[in-house]
């Protein structure tokens, strides 16, 4: 399979756009959204954001990512609702969603316990 080097600069956009977007229906600062895909504020703000899907960052933007569609999901796009789950300590969760997804072990936890929820439904 050829992939074009024109195709994987459109994927690193598109993950780039599909994370801020879904880092604001969740209620995060970009401080926030930093901490989660480990990168510092000044990058995170530059205007042509790319995140290659392959890389560390894009590994956890696509995590963030799916907590959001999870979330969606759950609640028909209520997006006080998400916003309140993020914010609210869970005991699902075993904490504050939004703290815990501030480093990699909680970013895959919050996930498991949205997607297992979601898969329930």
């Amino acid at each position: 399979m050829h992939i074009s080097l024109k195709n994987n600069l459109d994927n690193k956009k598109v993950l780039a756009k599909a994370v801020l977007k879904s880092a604001e229906q969740l209620g995060l600062h970009k401080e926030q959204l930093a901490m989660v895909l480990q990168l510092d504020c000044a990058t995170l703000s530059k205007t042509e954001l790319e995140l290659y899907p392959d890389s560390e960052q894009g590994k956890h933007a696509l995590l963030l990512i799916r907590i959001y569609i999870a979330l969606y999901t759950l609640t028909g796009g209520d997006l006080d609702w998400i916003q309140h789950f993020m914010k609210t300590i869970n005991h699902g969760t075993g904490g504050i969603p939004m703290q815990q997804i501030e480093n990699p072990s909680g970013l895959a936890a919050v996930l498991k316990f949205v997607e297992a929820i979601r898969d329930k439904l």
